[in-house]
């Protein structure tokens, strides 16, 4: 009996292993086929991000509203500029010689994961930046030029302090993912004149999303309101005339415009 059980077990042992290994065959009856679809619309003409933009220090966070007197409220449309910086120098020293200033930080207020201002409100300085959003779905490129006027009395507007202004170094900041999404052309450098210069360009399927040139090097450091960004430039030429009852204006125009290019 022994030698019967043992053999009998070894037999079902092996048929179900075999039962195991074998494929299961299954007649076909039906392939029905479903579709998946989606539509798009165009993002409105007056679209645009509240004053809110990317926290040009950490783009991957929830978000900054720069403070009321930092810059440009923005543009409208799926392209647009989200954010131009003021450049405030403040009050600083005449020399005789030729001299040059640097603008304090902006003022930005952080914003919560639904958008709003953080309560209790939180605040930090960042360095100057630009930002555009191209929210047109068409991946046709765009550009960016900057120009400025001369530095004149605002009580005298002919008193010229004969002075000029540069952008000087920048780098991208965004939460765009692909490095070849990154817009081909960051000028740096740039004294601006009355003659738009380009800033930047996105050629054909570049720039989507949003995009914010950063005027520095460091993304790291903690700023205050007495610190001043060495990457913006006023020249001040020694023979130039200042008048310490005036204050002297320059208005900058940023100009954001769709060029399409050959791939």
């Amino acid at each position: 009996m022994k030698k019967t059980t043992t053999i009998a077990s070894a037999l079902l042992i092996s048929t179900f292993i075999l039962g195991a290994a074998s494929p299961a065959f299954a007649e076909q009856v039906a392939a029905p086929t479903t579709d998946a679809t989606v539509k798009f619309k165009s993002e409105a003409q007056d679209a645009d991000n509240g004053g809110n933009t990317i926290d040009p220090t950490n783009p991957g966070g929830d978000g900054v509203k720069p403070d009321t007197g930092e810059g440009s409220t923005g543009t409208k449309g799926p392209l647009r500029v989200d954010f131009a910086p003021n450049f405030k120098f403040g009050t600083v020293t005449m020399s005789g010689n030729a001299a040059k200033y640097h603008p304090v930080y902006p003022k930005v207020n952080l914003l919560d994961k639904t958008g709003k201002l953080t309560e209790p409100l939180q605040s930090k300085y960042v360095p100057h930046y630009v930002q555009v959003t191209d929210n047109r779905g068409t991946n046709e490129g765009w550009q960016l030029t900057a120009s400025a006027t001369a530095f004149q009395g605002t009580k005298d507007p002919k008193a010229d302090l004969k002075a000029t202004l540069t952008l000087g170094h920048s780098e991208f900041s965004t939460a765009v993912i692909g490095e070849t999404l990154k817009p081909g052309t960051l000028n740096t450098n740039i004294t601006l004149n009355s003659i738009p210069q380009t800033f930047i360009q996105a050629e054909v399927n570049q720039g989507m999303g949003s995009w914010a040139a950063v005027f520095s090097k460091d993304k790291t450091t903690e700023f205050s309101n007495l610190d001043t960004n060495p990457n913006i430039t006023l020249s001040v030429p020694a023979d130039s005339k200042k008048d310490a009852t005036e204050e002297y204006k320059s208005t900058i125009t940023w100009t954001l415009s769709s060029t399409p290019t050959a791939p």
